[in-house]
């Protein structure tokens, strides 16, 4: 993963951790299924818009807010 610093800490109040399989929902109402790869806290944008979760998709390097996530296992 280039310049992609992942660790393995979940974001506080959070019980999501690496290897987990979460359920997102983009805009138009389409729901995914991934596993979370890890965790970035370092970026410009992790911090104004407080997501976090790294997930094993095409767009791996686009984080989402562990709020919005459903853990399905």
């Amino acid at each position: 993963m280039r310049n992609l610093e992942l660790v393995q800490t979940p974001p506080e109040n959070c019980n999501l951790k690496v290897g987990d399989t979460v359920e997102w929902e983009n805009d138009a109402g389409i729901k995914w299924q991934h596993k979370i790869i890890g965790f970035n806290y370092t970026r410009w944008y992790n911090k104004k818009y407080k997501k976090y979760v790294h997930l094993d998709s095409e767009a791996y390097w686009f984080p989402h807010n562990h709020l919005e996530l459903k853990k399905i296992n």
